[in-house]
């Protein structure tokens, strides 16, 4: 799945909101800062929209805790939808009985050719 980028329309929003007297501002810390991200509240890879509504800036201080989680969050979301889909693979090799060896017997000899029409 390609991930979702927001609309510039979306980032350019974002960014005002978080600009005050010409400064931007992290909006979960509220430290000034410039070096950001756009981030998704609901990170993409769990269906998050690109939306207004789902984004936020983040200043490298608080992106960079959040990026992890966000990341073994969306491969944990992986393994269990492709557990729920019967795709993953059995750990280790399945077990049986198996079948009884039955000794082979010698082929009987094929019957000579007849013609038909003699």
């Amino acid at each position: 799945m390609k991930r979702k980028e927001f609309p510039t329309r979306v980032r350019v929003t974002v960014i005002k909101r978080a600009t005050k007297n010409c400064v931007i501002y992290c909006e979960v810390c509220g430290l000034p800062t410039k070096d950001f991200q756009i981030d998704h509240i609901i990170p993409a890879a769990l269906g998050g929209p690109a939306t207004l509504e789902n984004a936020r800036l983040l200043g490298r201080c608080c992106y960079s805790v959040k990026n992890p989680n966000d990341t073994k969050k969306a491969a944990k979301t992986k393994r269990v939808e492709a557990k729920h889909l019967g795709a993953d693979q059995p750990k280790q090799q399945i077990k049986s009985r198996g079948f009884k060896r039955v000794e082979r017997k010698e082929k009987l000899p094929v019957p000579p050719v007849r013609q038909l029409y003699e």
